[in-house]
């Protein structure tokens, strides 16, 4: 388990986002960390296509 602390503001953007999509802190965590390592991935694969060239 991880435990972090947010700051008052980053908190309340929390708590918008999950009552918005109606969801969980841990699943949206685990959404957001998926997302973002499958978009660092694509740019790699990409860059790595375009030096090979």
């Amino acid at each position: 388990m991880v435990s972090i602390n947010l700051d008052d503001e980053t908190e309340r953007y929390l708590v918008a986002i999950l009552a918005k999509e109606n969801t969980t802190s841990s699943e949206l965590i685990e959404r957001l960390l998926r997302e973002y390592l499958e978009s660092i991935q694509a740019k790699k694969n990409f860059l790595e296509r375009w030096l090979s060239n």
